[in-house]
């Protein structure tokens, strides 16, 4: 299904706009024929006038109603042969651009075709090899770029071409009467306004030229160099030049994540300091909870990335693939914020760009699986094949007691005076706290992948028969209890002054949260605060209700007559008998069943069918308001009218329905599909119709407003 979608935007579509052009180009022609002959008439035309007015200079022709003299003619011939040289010169303009709208959708469709193939082989050869993966990957992320720029170049300019096509053919015929120099005002704003959204969706193209350029990693940590962590550079330069790996460029300790290597461009976060190359990240809690083999073995396990043909792969291939993950997002943003040309262009290079790295997702997740059970085995070299074993077991027992601790020391954090300094041992106190529980595995820790930023793992039961070390051994090792003073001994042998550190990762923790939980907070309330009052939506179809009022009406008066007309007909015209009451029947039959819902629509016309508040939605046949948090998504559809729809969220109980009469406006549940319902032949506020797209935002405001006063009610 999604590669029909793709074939359809990236090649159907400029397909259908190749037959637009061809449609385009056939009318300028007909119009360029139809002028050529007009103007060989006035051409034609001119001698006769002439001749006539040497022969008589005061003869006159017949004009239509009018009489006028030759040199009137002589006149008007003269400004007519004028204005039909426009037409054809604006007629060849008009044949042009249409050539150019089928050249360049021709030349999108092609090159849409190429990007599908070429992402498609390229993706089949990654599979074969590692190095093929490499390989084929770097190949493409150089190039498509360049193809998606292409591609929407050639949009750009066939819906440039289209739309210039259609402003010329609206250009005046004639004389130039204040009806037509107003068309020409709105063609030239219009045209203006074409070009101002065409100009938008070309300034994008540069987002496209870096949209595979990586984008750097955030850090929530510090980095330490050599004089802050003697101990921790020294163990891990013995690691690396015990494996025959690249020792790491930067360490980074942190306190929410855990052990992973990464030679993408690293953004320490809250200070915002830039690192490059190899960077070696290492959660502080765990090197005090982990012995020296266990820490080996796991250390070891992110050195081998950087050691043999791992080495290439770490340092050319996961940056760029990571990166571009993220400048994904940052496009996604982009579309979202632009206009409606603005996503027509873009739109279908952005879905080859995400198919492009799902087609790749496969061979990764393949390689990847390989490349980490060859890393346990690398670092169970260094620590022993129990050692990693427990390693995992032990880091999966502790991993999510350390979450529950660092969200339970946020909550306090964000509430407090963030001008107010926080000197806590955040690391310390975790290790006190652990020290007094004890580790339990979850239930599902055998199908349990590690968290890792910017890699997957295997899970932990495939890591650990890979191992070879049978899993109630490595249990038992792994949850053995944790021991406070001894971790804080470990970290003075790591680190020139422990606490410190310790002192300002806490620090640097609660205040980054602390903002960021600050900026979400002014986000709901700038969010709750575009929304005052109530809103009341009704049909207001008023007029329409009366024109098919009277339609269908007399469509049934008709149909009366005729059913009664037989009635004082002769006996002899029975053929005409049978077909009055054919007509009678059908006349009556559809006039009576749809003159009620006619009536309906004058009924109802302003009464309340919606109001949307600043927490409820209250529709007029349910019996409570239906509070706006339950609500998970809505949809907009028109066919027939315009169908509002709201999907409720799973864990809710479902609205009832109370009875209303036929001419009353009312919503439907379905409970299977657990959608509130309400249609209508339009949507009115306070008289005035809602477009689409006002309604779609009046809707998507409320909701958004509900949903972040709903969360500022629970902070």
């Amino acid at each position: 299904m999604k590669n029909l979608k793709l074939i359809a935007v990236l090649v159907l579509l400029p397909l259908c706009l190749v037959l637009l052009g061809g449609w385009q180009l056939q009318r300028s022609l007909s119009s360029d024929a139809e002028h050529e002959r007009r103007l060989a008439e006035m051409t034609t035309l001119r001698p006769a006038l002439i001749a006539m007015q040497a022969r008589s200079s005061t003869a006159t022709l017949d004009v239509g109603s009018q009489r006028i003299s030759i040199p009137e003619a002589l006149k008007r011939q003269a400004r007519v042969s004028a204005h039909l040289e426009t037409q054809l010169s604006i007629d060849r303009a008009r044949h042009g651009l249409a050539i150019m709208v089928m050249v360049t959708s021709l030349l999108a469709a092609l090159i849409g075709l190429i990007g599908l193939l070429g992402v498609s082989r390229a993706a089949a050869r990654a599979a074969h090899s590692r190095e093929r993966l490499l390989q084929t990957f770097t190949w493409v992320s150089q190039r498509l770029p360049y193809v998606l720029m292409g591609h929407v170049l050639a949009m750009s300019a066939a819906v440039a071409g289209i739309m210039g096509f259609e402003a010329l053919s609206l250009w005046p015929e004639g004389k130039l009467s204040q009806m037509r120099l107003g068309v020409m005002i709105v063609v030239g704003a219009f045209g203006l306004l074409c070009v101002y959204m065409l100009w938008r969706a070309i300034r994008q193209l540069r987002v496209i030229l870096h949209m595979f350029e990586p984008a750097p990693l955030p850090v929530l940590g510090q980095a330490v160099g050599r004089e802050q962590a003697p101990g921790l550079w020294a163990f891990v330069d013995t690691l690396a030049e015990r494996l025959g790996a690249l020792a790491p460029q930067h360490i980074v300790v942190g306190l929410s994540e855990g052990f992973y290597v990464t030679s993408s461009d690293v953004q320490l976060q809250p200070c915002g300091t830039s690192v490059s190359g190899r960077t070696l990240h290492v959660p502080i809690t765990y090197l005090g909870v982990l012995d020296s083999a266990e820490v080996s073995a796991v250390i070891g396990h992110e050195l081998a990335h950087f050691a043999g043909e791992d080495t290439e792969y770490s340092l050319r291939f996961l940056p760029i693939y990571d990166g571009i993950g993220r400048s994904m997002t940052v496009m996604v943003d982009i579309l979202v914020e632009g206009g409606l040309l603005q996503r027509l262009i873009m739109q279908p290079s952005f879905m080859l760009g995400l198919h492009f790295l799902a087609s790749f997702d496969h061979s990764v997740s393949h390689w990847s699986r390989q490349r980490e059970l060859a890393a346990d085995a690398a670092g169970a070299q260094l620590g022993g094949q129990l050692a990693a074993a427990s390693a995992l077991v032990r880091i999966s027992a502790i991993e999510p007691l350390l979450v529950q601790g660092l969200e339970a020391r946020m909550v306090p954090a964000m509430a407090a005076d963030p001008e107010q300094p926080r000197e806590v041992d955040l690391p310390a106190s975790l290790l006190n706290e652990l020290a007094q529980q004890a580790l339990v595995l979850p239930d599902d820790y055998l199908t349990v992948q590690l968290p890792h930023p910017s890699d997957t793992h295997p899970c932990n039961g495939e890591r650990l028969v890979a191992l070879q070390v049978e899993t109630e051994v490595a249990i038992s090792r792994g949850v053995r209890p944790v021991d406070a003073v001894q971790a804080g001994h470990v970290l003075h042998g790591y680190f020139s002054d422990a606490p410190g550190l310790c002192a300002r990762l806490g620090q640097d923790f609660l205040d980054y949260y602390a903002v960021q939980d600050a900026e979400l907070v002014q986000q709901l309330r700038d969010t709750a605060g575009r929304v005052e009052g109530e809103v009341h939506l009704h049909e207001g179809a008023r007029i329409h209700g009366w024109v098919t009022t009277v339609l269908f009406g007399l469509m049934t008066g008709v149909g009366l007559v005729a059913l009664l007309a037989p009635l004082f007909l002769p006996q002899e015209t029975s053929d005409a008998k049978d077909v009055l009451l054919i007509v009678g029947f059908i006349a009556t039959g559809v006039g009576a069943s749809l003159l009620p819902s006619s009536v309906r629509l004058i009924r109802r016309a302003d009464q309340t069918a919606l109001s949307l508040t600043p927490d409820h939605l209250v529709f007029a046949n349910i019996k409570t308001p239906v509070p706006i948090w339950d609500i998970a998504l809505f949809n907009l559809e028109i066919h027939q009218g315009t169908q509002l729809s709201f999907i409720l969220e799973e864990q809710v109980p479902l609205p009832e329905i109370t009875r209303r009469g036929y001419f009353q406006p009312g919503a439907k549940v379905d409970r299977k599909q657990r959608l509130v319902t309400l249609k209508l032949e339009k949507f009115c506020r306070d008289g005035k119709t809602l477009q689409i797209d006002e309604l779609a935002e009046l809707v998507q405001t409320y909701i958004n407003a509900g949903h972040a006063r709903h969360v500022l009610q629970q902070l």
